[in-house]
């Protein structure tokens, strides 16, 4: 009865050992374990070396046999070993799975902070940023996306390069978890739960004008794109320093007007706008074009369209002039032809 009682009492002290004591003592155990084997049977136990083999062994019930006690202080030994031995590994396993299952737990709820750099950030999550992740995730296999909104429960979708921080955007605090000085992109969607456009575009502006302080605080620029729902509230988001605009109301407004009058352009919009068929990429120029007649020739003579020059859809008809050598090209092909490319 007494030693049920003593083996019950050390079961709950190993458990209430914190992880690091519980890493300490265990090693510690181990290595006494394997200089006093030695010490006790040194015929048997030639060196510490054999003594740490069957320790290792002992105290993870492998058992290999090739070698144990032969004398009765030896035995002794080995059974109070493998008493206080086993409980104390078997806690200490559990201790890692457990801080295994939790950092996974805490990593979907957003309590994480993220270590990633040169990832897109995409804030407040919607129907909208749903689909954007899926298309990044589809199109690019090298882009790590981090999702940033304070009504999610947990990470929307489970896969190894998406992350997840739980908090309010307007939080420099949840930014900053988010690595928001090192991403590539930011991209802030309108919130779904409110209203109206003015309220949307209010809260989206207001994180906007949040990020770039922080931003500019640490000496940063962050290339920014906010989905506007009221093209009228534009000129606050440029004044914000907003780089890009996505309009989605006044764009299908205006992509079914030209459908009526031109039948057949929204489907050169949706394959442009989708992963399917050909797509618009960015190419870095070449050393060799040096003007936009030389690009234009080279890629078609590949299977690609030079369309513009950052946001300039004219160069069409400049192409005998010289590429800026911040050029910014973007062209019209399909997948296999951009891979070429680049």
């Amino acid at each position: 009865m007494s030693t049920l009682i003593f083996t019950r009492r050390l079961w709950i002290k190993l458990i209430q050992l914190n992880t690091w004591t519980l890493v300490f003592a265990t090693t510690t155990l181990i290595l006494i374990s394997s200089f006093a084997i030695h010490l006790l049977e040194p015929e048997t136990f030639i060196t510490p070396f054999e003594g740490l083999w069957w320790t290792m062994t002992t105290v993870a019930t492998v058992g290999y046999g090739d070698v144990s006690p032969t004398t009765v202080r030896g035995k002794i030994f080995a059974m109070i070993l493998y008493v206080v031995g086993i409980g104390l590994m078997t806690v200490f396993i559990g201790k890692v799975i457990d801080s295994f299952s939790l950092r996974k737990r805490l990593k979907e709820e957003g309590k994480l902070v993220v270590q990633t750099k040169n990832h897109i950030v995409l804030i407040n999550w919607s129907k909208k940023a749903e689909i954007t992740l899926q298309e990044l995730l589809h199109s690019f296999n090298d882009i790590h996306i981090v999702i940033i909104d304070e009504t999610l429960k947990k990470v929307p979708l489970m896969h190894e390069r998406v992350d997840f921080v739980s908090g309010d955007p307007e939080s420099e605090e949840v930014l900053l978890k988010a690595n928001i000085l090192e991403c590539k992109t930011a991209m802030l969607f309108a919130p779904d739960a409110l209203t109206t456009a003015s309220q949307a575009d209010g809260q989206t502006l207001l994180v906007a004008s949040i990020l770039k302080d922080t931003a500019s605080k640490f000496g940063k620029n962050i290339y920014t794109i906010c989905e506007v729902s009221n093209s009228k509230h534009i000129q606050a988001f440029a004044h914000a320093e907003v780089e890009e605009f996505i309009t989605s109301n006044d764009t299908a407004a205006h992509l079914a007007a030209r459908s009526i009058l031109f039948n057949g352009s929204s489907e050169i919009i949706r394959q442009l706008t989708s992963n399917k068929g050909h797509d618009l990429y960015h190419i870095p120029k070449k050393s060799e074009w040096k003007t936009f007649s030389d690009a234009s020739n080279e890629l078609a003579s590949k299977g690609a369209l030079l369309i513009a020059n950052h946001n300039d859809l004219s160069i069409i008809s400049k192409l005998d002039q010289d590429i800026p050598n911040d050029a910014k090209l973007f062209i019209i092909c399909d997948d296999d032809t951009y891979q070429l490319l680049m």
